[in-house]
């Protein structure tokens, strides 16, 4: 971490720290506080400012909480959480303080910030809260952006550096139907699939037979696919998240293990796939999706290949994750109209047989009708 000035770092992520002294303790030691800016005189400026409204009585502090800001607060929350949360959530959260939450509430003292100010906030971001000036986020968006400003909170009040925990009103949300092809749609696209066949194609084919997420068919390699090419193990996603390494660069792949524990898992695959698989494979340490251009194929190329797929079989109104709850959907309806259903006396299937059908539906593959 290179050092440039009394107490003042630039971090990895490309921001810089201030340190200074907040007070002593019982064992008569110094407890530091950090301060956050993304340039090196931003934070000699507040550091100057904490020194100026700071007594110089080593035990006040009280008033050194007094004068931090949110930003402050909100970059000493985002070093804790980052110790539990994968990379790419942490550049999320980044993401949505940076594009959101900062320009509202970063430069005012966090003691000052009230219910109402949150609630002005979340009505301004429904409102017009886009970063394209067209319109306001929808109420899922805000909800998020919320549960952030809430954590923050929540984390200054632990610390106490604000006195009472704030209470806050999201917004109602409406779950959005889900996306699901009919049986006539789904037969529509594996004609245009299977016509004319290529990876990219198969890929697609390939998650609508299995479930796959974008990203985890994006991280898939030929060596995570059975030598029979009857099964395949998800070991990993892929995503474009925003880069913190201060680079020059915006965004940057990033590869991890998948979503949850439960998400790493091995899925059968449909028989009738096999003669494509194998009219495809390659060497078992490339990517299942590459070509002769590119490594690998990220989410938003795939998803630009679907909806041109998706217009030419003349499908409306889908997107990607559709292929996942088409698989879902299919694989419940396949276990409950037949053996599933006859396992139970009465006809009607116990709860935690319901949830071993989600599991079912989240890790099997079967042949639909």
């Amino acid at each position: 971490m290179p050092k440039t000035g009394k107490n003042i770092y630039k971090r990895k992520d490309g921001r810089w720290e201030g340190r200074y002294a907040k007070y002593r303790n019982s064992n008569d030691q110094i407890v530091y506080g950090s301060i956050y800016g993304k340039t090196c005189a931003e934070v000699k400026e507040r550091l100057v400012t904490i020194a100026n409204e700071s007594p110089d009585n080593p035990n006040a502090a009280s008033t050194s909480k007094l004068n931090l800001i949110f930003t402050d607060v909100a970059e000493q929350w985002l070093s804790v959480t980052s110790l539990k949360v994968k990379p790419s959530t942490y550049a999320g959260y980044i993401s949505m303080l940076d594009l959101h939450i900062l320009s509202s509430f970063g430069k005012r003292k966090i003691q000052s910030i009230t219910a109402v100010d949150v609630s002005y906030f979340a009505k301004q971001k429904l409102d017009k809260g886009r970063t394209d000036g067209k319109g306001g986020l929808s109420p899922k968006t805000v909800r998020d952006i919320l549960a952030i400003l809430k954590s923050i909170l929540d984390f200054a009040w632990n610390e106490k550096i604000i006195a009472n925990r704030l209470a806050i009103a999201y917004p109602k949300h409406q779950q959005r139907e889900i996306r699901v092809l009919s049986r006539q749609e789904q037969s529509t696209l594996e004609t245009v699939l299977t016509t004319d066949i290529n990876i990219h194609k198969l890929g697609i084919l390939l998650c609508l037979y299995t479930g796959l997420r974008i990203g985890e068919a994006c991280a898939l390699h030929w060596q995570d696919i059975s030598p029979e090419y009857d099964m395949l193990s998800v070991r990993q996603t892929l995503q474009r998240v925003k880069n913190l390494s201060g680079d020059g660069n915006k965004t940057k792949i990033h590869i991890d293990t998948p979503k949850s524990k439960h998400s790493a898992r091995i899925i059968p695959i449909p028989t009738f796939l096999t003669p494509y698989l194998r009219n495809f494979a390659n060497d078992n340490h490339v990517y299942f999706l590459a070509t002769d251009d590119t490594n690998f194929t990220e989410p938003r190329t795939m998803q630009n290949h679907f909806a041109r797929i998706i217009k030419e079989a003349n499908i409306a109104d889908a997107n990607y994750h559709a292929l996942r709850h088409t698989f879902a959907t299919r694989c419940m309806k396949t276990c409950v109209n037949t053996s599933c259903a006859k396992s139970s006396p009465s006809g009607r299937l116990p709860v935690f047989f319901i949830a071993q059908l989600r599991i079912f539906a989240e890790n099997s593959s079967v042949i639909f009708e």
